[in-house]
């Protein structure tokens, strides 16, 4: 029988870290992190989601593709300025509070002196899609790679560093925190960023024999920790979030190191919602014992296709993502970072307002969010036209996620990730077969002709002939799959 961890709680909380060993040495000291009681802490009453925050690599919300350039792209100019202009006043109107962004200073590869990641020419202009935040509000946070994700040539230039997977650091290896250390300092201290969204578990983990005596949990609980601890040493204001990619939660045996990382930072995201996936009621539990607050990635998102025009695809989500986070909110969870959305694409622009007025106000309906998303972005005035437009979106939704096994939670690859070219839609090849591929289409068509019927009773016709338009060419993707 599954232990009740609600009843473990106060055990847990007075737990110590003990890692003082840790920051100064290596793996060595793993030891007494996993053994030592941890400090108690309590976590103040909270509601409503405190980190309402959007996630995504830097050029994930351009309006304009990068049809050419491998993944991911890290590209800066002036119209994605623009397009973050135009998104940070869209945040600031629709509650969102926290941006974290991966790219700013490297993709997979910081160079061996660091500091020439970031010339000055880019460098001025992170400063000001910074500052354009900060005017509205937002907090900015930097993606980081914690022993992973930026390390690529450091690996290649000091291979002892790596002892199997040349993705990823060996924490046993002393030099590993070395180099862990000067990114953090460069990351901190070239930009005004206001804290980090850190990840360890997205390139897998160091399997040496070192390493290998620790469970998954243990071993990111020991890294996240470690530079956790070196950060609130020497910025003691920055945000902490700890994503974990590649990391689950649904096994219990994984709660004491997830309760030792929440206690160094200041949330902590499940970002596939697996604490749900054996219990539904398991996460509530691991929510009330860890001393962060708890999110996740708000339910199904699509991810950006990096090379893809923006009219390839209309696929809101709506009735999922408003569901997953009142339930969210309910259970106590305070965080969530929404993948970042193509507003230039209609289904994408529906799905980001609602998130954004949703995390702002959980308690209300998401339904009425969603009308007051559709009245202002169509300018609908008849109450008739506006329940047709947004059944339209619901049907849109529910034409493809019926498909799909329910409880969905994480990104949905429209075209394949890794790669350095348009690429075809695996959305529709991979994850729907070919009846369901036939009903997809079905129900597309009927979405179409609605759209055109109500063309006529709205005043942003323009937004009307987009959705038609992208639903063409969806249609066509099906048609070229089958």
């Amino acid at each position: 029988m599954r232990e009740n961890l609600i009843q473990r709680r106060s055990i847990l909380k007075q737990a110590a870290f003990g890692l003082t060993s840790l920051v100064a040495g290596d793996l060595a000291a793993l030891p007494d992190f996993l053994s030592n009681p941890a400090e108690s802490s309590t976590k103040p009453g909270k509601k409503g989601f405190v980190h309402r925050g959007y996630l995504g690599w830097i050029t994930d919300l351009a309006t304009q593709p990068d049809p050419k350039a491998t993944w991911p792209s890290i590209r800066l100019d002036e119209q994605l300025l623009r397009d973050y202009d135009h998104t940070f006043g869209l945040m600031q109107k629709l509650g969102f509070n926290e941006i974290s962004i991966w790219g700013l200073y490297v993709a997979y590869d910081w160079p061996l002196d660091i500091k020439s990641a970031v010339t000055p020419k880019r460098g001025a202009m992170v400063e000001r899609l910074i500052d354009a935040a900060h005017k509205r509000g937002i907090r900015v946070y930097s993606g980081l790679g914690v022993y992973c994700c930026g390390f690529d040539e450091i690996i290649k230039a000091n291979p002892r560093l790596s002892k199997g997977n040349q993705r990823v650091m060996c924490p046993s290896q002393s030099e590993s925190w070395r180099w862990m250390e000067k990114v953090v300092d460069f990351v901190l201290e070239r930009f005004l960023i206001d804290g980090v969204s850190m990840q360890s578990a997205d390139q897998g983990r160091c399997t040496c024999d070192q390493c290998s005596v620790y469970s998954d949990a243990e071993y990111h609980a020991l890294v996240n920790v470690r530079t956790s601890e070196y950060i609130r040493s020497r910025w003691p204001h920055k945000t902490i979030g700890v994503n974990s990619w590649g990391l689950r939660f649904e096994a219990p045996e994984t709660l004491p190191s997830l309760l030792k990382i929440s206690q160094k930072v200041d949330y902590l995201i499940d970002v596939h919602d697996s604490s749900r996936k054996q219990d539904r009621n398991y996460r509530k539990q691991v929510i009330e014992a860890l001393a962060c607050d708890f999110g996740t990635l708000g339910g199904p998102q699509v991810e950006p296709p990096q090379h893809w025009k923006r009219d390839r695809w209309f696929l809101p989500t709506l009735k999922r993502v408003g569901e997953h986070l009142k339930l969210l909110s309910e259970e106590g969870g305070r965080a969530c970072e929404y993948f970042f959305h193509i507003l230039a694409n209609p289904g994408d622009e529906v799905s980001f307002w609602l998130a954004g007025k949703v995390l702002s106000d959980p308690q209300g309906s998401w339904t009425g969010h969603l009308q007051d998303c559709v009245e202002e972005l169509y300018q609908v005035s008849k109450g008739s036209t506006r329940d047709a437009l947004l059944h339209l979106f619901l049907e849109a939704e529910e034409a493809y996620f019926k498909h799909l096994p329910p409880g969905v939670c994480g990104t949905i690859s429209m075209e394949p990730l890794v790669s350095d070219r348009p690429g075809p839609p695996i959305y529709l090849s991979k994850r729907l077969n070919a009846g369901q591929r036939a009903s997809y289409a079905k129900d597309l068509e009927k979405i179409k002709r609605e759209s055109g019927r109500l063309i006529s009773e709205v005043a942003r016709k323009d937004k009307m002939r987009k959705i038609a338009h992208c639903v063409e060419n969806v249609l066509r993707d099906i048609a070229a799959v089958a």
